[in-house]
């Protein structure tokens, strides 16, 4: 006997609606259930993003600073900034991040220099970046450690979900528990089953999805 040496497993949309409606049991509902099951899939990917940060969303880009500007809108797949450093001859500085109050408390927000701290607004189409002092040059690069949105599910057979296949697991539970809440004529305590056996495997799931770097925590001490 051998293995198959390879390592590519994957599912498509429709292979996990299939799995799905087979956890579920019973007859399938014919008609619209497919478009219902990828909407229900794009709302159980939302609902994984606020739940936490999954590493494979997260990357990093770079934005060329402007003299004078203090605002930079990030794109509108991006849902938040985790780090920003910005780089000058080669060399990376961390800028601190500060809460849109306390920015907005800052007196002379006309300063220039080189930035030092960031702040974040979360509008309803994308965020924000906000850096102080503004920039004195139009060289300086920021360099943005960022979080992105899932990829939308509009297809069925021609697609796979935007997601590292460890979370296929969780997926095809979850889709299940949401179809049987829409679904006629499946048994409470089923439905109860599979939001138990949904919750468990995304748990596990988030626990792997993890850095492995250590954590170092330094308390910073304010002088009064």
């Amino acid at each position: 006997m051998t293995t198959s040496g390879t390592y590519n497993f994957s599912m498509d949309i429709d292979e996990v609606i299939q799995e799905a409606s087979e956890m579920i049991g019973g007859e399938q509902t014919l008609g619209n259930e497919p478009k219902s099951a990828r909407r229900s899939i794009n709302l159980l990917l939302q609902d994984w993003q606020n739940r936490g940060v999954l590493l494979w969303t997260a990357n990093t880009t770079a934005v060329t600073v402007s003299a004078s500007v203090t605002a930079y809108a990030l794109t509108s797949s991006t849902i938040d900034a985790l780090e920003v450093v910005v780089n000058r001859d080669d060399t990376d500085i961390q800028l601190e991040r500060v809460s849109m109050e306390e920015y907005l408390k800052i007196p002379n927000k006309g300063q220039t220099g080189r930035p030092t701290q960031y702040s974040i607004r979360r509008d309803r189409t994308n965020p924000t970046l906000y850096v102080w002092p503004i920039p004195e040059n139009s060289t300086d690069i920021l360099k943005i450690e960022q979080v992105r949105y899932l990829q939308d599910v509009n297809k069925s057979a021609v697609q796979t979900a935007d997601i590292s296949r460890r979370f296929l697991p969780c997926l095809t539970t979850g889709l299940a528990y949401y179809m049987a809440i829409k679904r006629s004529g499946v048994e409470g305590g089923r439905i109860q089953f599979l939001k138990q056996e949904y919750e468990e495997l995304l748990s596990r799931a988030m626990d792997e999805d993890k850095e492995r770097a250590s954590l170092h925590i330094v308390p910073r001490l304010n002088r009064v």
